[in-house]
């Protein structure tokens, strides 16, 4: 068969497209992605809750790491040691961590994080996320003196009178509130304070039912129709960890309640949850945690707080304590449960 001049033209042609297209695609395919960090990382979390009030910090953490380029499994390990509660098991869990080389401890409360500067043996970075109290870890918050920064909870301990005030927006009759709190929890003092404080300014009293460990909460569920009309929960494990047992109770005595967590509140019951955004704190926290790994000084980032704040209510338990919401009240809402 004999082939024209143009025709063998457009072939040479065609076959330049071709080779063009398949090189751009092998060389810049993925230049949308981000580059693979230069070696393989091991982060460790140190964790102290028996809940799963923290999982979507984590998630949000790992998900905000895959987008820089962590891949888990390739070029980055997760190692987990939960002292569930249990504050003289944080040492030894952190010393294990150390041992199996861990780049950086991630931690998720205020009192791991104080456990773990006491060993002085470890000299690896750490980054707490959504902790109580960072200024019982990090003095200078907006330069980090130490070997630990990390992201404050802008929305739990600090905000607890914010969200009482909302509670009484949202019940207005409600004179006497009333929280089950851990006598050893490193927040409870600070929870304490800010409630005291802004039940005073509301015109309310502040009811403070005190409790050893977390598993005595059940039992002190029975005192608190005569210990108040509303309640609000303590940012403790306790609350957490029996949060449907809390409103079983709450619905039982037609009180209004408001939680501190998102994934044990207006979604499990309770009337009201008003917090952090979680996932979107360990989106944030990658960020951070990619520049301590590249090494950029602990100095240079400051402990940032959460800003992201969600706001739930549940419908059914208003119906169910017998409270009609405003729907100037209902629009502000991120979620709304049992509509």
């Amino acid at each position: 068969m004999n082939i024209t001049l143009r025709q063998a033209s457009y072939a040479v042609l065609l076959t330049i497209i071709v080779l063009g297209v398949v090189y751009s695609v092998y060389n810049f395919g993925g230049q949308n992605q981000p580059p693979l960090p230069p070696k393989n990382y091991k982060i460790g979390f140190l964790l102290n809750e028996k809940s799963t009030v923290l999982d979507d910090n984590l998630a949000g953490f790992k998900a905000g790491m895959k987008d820089l380029g962590y891949q888990e499994g390739v070029n980055v390990e997760y190692i987990s040691k939960n002292a569930g509660g249990d504050n003289k098991l944080v040492a030894g869990y952190s010393k294990e961590l150390n041992a199996a080389g861990v780049d950086i401890f991630i931690m998720n409360s205020t009192t791991v994080a104080e456990e773990w500067l006491k060993i002085t043996e470890i000299n690896k970075p750490g980054f707490f996320v959504s902790v109580g109290r960072p200024g019982a870890i990090v003095k200078n918050l907006a330069v980090p003196e130490g070997r630990i920064t990390g992201f404050g909870e802008g929305a739990t301990v600090e905000f607890s009178g914010k969200r009482l005030d909302f509670l009484k927006e949202v019940a207005p009759q409600i004179k006497k509130v009333v929280s089950i709190v851990e006598k050893s929890h490193g927040n409870t003092p600070l929870f304490k304070e800010r409630i005291t404080a802004a039940a005073k300014a509301l015109d309310m009293e502040a009811v403070f039912i005190e409790i050893d460990k977390p598993e005595d909460l059940p039992g002190k569920l029975p005192l608190l129709k005569k210990a108040g009309d509303s309640y609000i929960a303590c940012p403790c494990v306790s609350n957490a960890r029996f949060a449907k047992e809390m409103v079983a109770q709450f619905n039982k005595d037609k009180m209004p309640s408001v939680s501190a967590n998102i994934a044990t509140g207006a979604n499990v019951g309770f009337l009201v949850a008003y917090s952090d955004d979680r996932f979107k704190t360990g989106l944030k926290s990658a960020v951070s945690v990619d520049r301590i790994l590249k090494g950029v000084s602990i100095s240079k980032i400051p402990v940032e707080f959460a800003t992201d704040v969600i706001l739930e209510l549940n419908l059914a338990t208003a119906k169910a304590i017998g409270l009609t919401l405003p729907q100037s009240i209902i629009s502000r809402a991120n979620k709304i449960y049992n509509e």
